[in-house]
């Protein structure tokens, strides 16, 4: 087992597993929404990094300070929540913020993708806290999910080409999938769960709130 751990393609699973964590896949999806060739990607740079900057703070850097927090007080054994007890509750504190950061572009004048975007990741996470509560589904396979689930969304509402779009975020799906299964995190069934929660939320509530 510590040779395998130490292996080139269990270290390779570890990197693709930290590039695409979930805390980082609404700034995936952000990046998706300024790339695509809509009437988006035109807006005010000023805003640009304003959502930007905000989802950074309430969602990355502030869900890793209360993960740190509550390790050095012994609550969770390790930030990455590898066990059940310990994805309830950052995903409640996920859940949270996130909710938190769909209100406030709620009260603010974005374009409605934005803040129908974060009304799905927040949906996404309690959906996910529910299914951890009794069964460990991937959260990583749920977040890279969401993400392809907008781009195809994107595709469809707007009519835009953004295939390209598409075809890369399918490869990184693999890519993540196949790594969460090759660090023994999880078993094919708990990452085919994890993308289609995500992908699904992700598309119904775009669908409902858009459409």
């Amino acid at each position: 087992m510590n040779a395998f751990k130490s292996s080139p393609s269990h270290k390779a699973a570890e990197f693709v597993s930290v590039l695409f964590h979930p805390l980082f896949m609404p700034l995936y999806g952000l990046l998706v929404i300024y790339s695509t060739p809509t009437l988006l990607s035109y807006l005010p740079f000023n805003m640009k990094w304003a959502i930007f900057m905000m989802v950074i703070a309430n969602n990355v850097i502030l869900p890793l300070s209360v993960a740190t927090i509550l390790y050095s007080r012994g609550v969770i054994k390790s930030i990455y929540a590898d066990e059940r007890r310990e994805r309830v509750i950052l995903l409640s504190v996920a859940l949270f913020l996130y909710t938190l950061t769909a209100l406030l572009l709620v009260k603010i004048p974005v374009p409605t993708l934005f803040k129908a975007y974060f009304v799905s990741i927040a949906a996404v996470t309690l959906v996910s806290l529910i299914i951890a509560s009794f069964y460990k589904i991937s959260l990583h396979s749920a977040g890279i999910g969401g993400v392809l689930a907008l781009a195809g969304f994107m595709t469809v509402q707007f009519n835009v080409v953004s295939m390209v779009h598409v075809v890369i975020l399918l490869l990184v799906a693999g890519v993540v999938m196949t790594a969460r299964i090759g660090t023994g995190k999880h078993e094919p069934h708990e990452v085919w769960t994890g993308l289609l929660t995500g992908g699904g939320v992700v598309a119904l509530t775009l669908y409902f709130l858009l459409s």
